[in-house]
Formats: structure tokens, C-alpha cells, sequence
């Protein structure tokens, strides 16, 4: 009796055998739709990308820093570095500053128009602390006048 439900279980079925014809019938089908959209897919590839001007029109584009001679903020409070206050080596003013970054170096401009180099300062430190560019001018003089200076 065991003998024949094993080999019973050893044999395949109609459904089986029917199901693994259905099955290697389909395995490399591969519905229209999809084809479809392969080819649009593979057109849009070797298809040349159309050129299109900037994103943005050449009067809202703003200069990269490379582009500029420098930039320049406004520092109204007092400017402390390690504990000490800054004054200004001739007239000896301690706020209302101007604070220009060029050349890799900081420079602070006092409301008199004295200016002096400021070591303890980098680029790093007046990326920090400013915020975006309101403006770009074309002259040093025009900048001092937007900033009231």
C-alpha cells in the first residue's frame, strides 16, 4: 500500500505537468505594454537632449565669488575677538564697522575711513556671520554709499 501512494507522489500529475507547460510558455513573455514602453524609453535616450538657454535671464543672475573683487558688510555693534573689544589703531572707534572680505583676507573700515588689517579674522569666519548679498556694485565707492558709509 505505501508503495503505491509514493510512487503516486513521485509521478506528476495532469495539473502539474499542465501548470510547468503554462509556466515555460510564459517565461519569456513579456506583455505589449511594457514592450511599449521600452521603445519609448530607449527613443528618449539616443534621442539628442534639446538645448535651452540659462535658467535664469542674465538681470537675475548673481556673480559667483571668483567673479567679484570682494564683498563688504555692515557691523554696527562692537566686534570682540578672544576677549578683547576692536577699536580702530588711529581714531580708536570700537563699532560701526565695515567688514571686507577680499583676497582671502578680512580688512575693518571704520566710519571715518580708516581701515586696518584683522589677522584673528578669516573667509570662513565672514561666511559665518553674513548673510546673503543684497546688492553687487560696481565701484568700492558705490558699495560704501549702499551701506551708508
Amino acid at each position: 500500500m505505501f508503495h503505491r501512494i509514493r510512487r503516486r507522489a513521485a509521478e506528476i500529475s495532469e495539473t502539474e505537468r499542465r501548470h510547468l507547460e503554462a509556466a515555460a510558455q510564459l517565461q519569456d513573455y513579456v506583455p505589449p505594454e511594457i514592450q511599449q514602453l521600452r521603445a519609448e524609453a530607449e527613443r528618449a535616450r539616443s534621442a539628442p537632449a534639446p538645448l535651452v538657454d540659462d535658467f535664469l535671464p542674465p538681470e537675475l543672475r548673481v556673480p559667483s565669488h571668483d567673479q567679484l573683487d570682494g564683498r563688504m558688510t555692515a557691523w554696527p555693534s562692537p566686534l570682540v575677538l578672544d576677549g578683547e573689544m576692536v577699536t580702530c589703531a588711529e581714531c580708536g572707534t570700537y563699532r560701526d564697522w565695515l567688514i571686507l572680505s577680499t583676497r582671502d583676507q578680512i580688512w575693518l573700515r571704520c566710519r571715518a575711513g580708516h581701515q586696518q588689517h584683522e589677522t584673528r579674522l578669516d573667509t570662513a569666519w565672514y561666511n559665518r556671520r553674513t548673510g546673503p548679498a543684497d546688492a553687487t556694485h560696481a565701484t568700492f565707492e558705490d558699495c560704501l554709499r549702499h551701506l551708508g558709509h
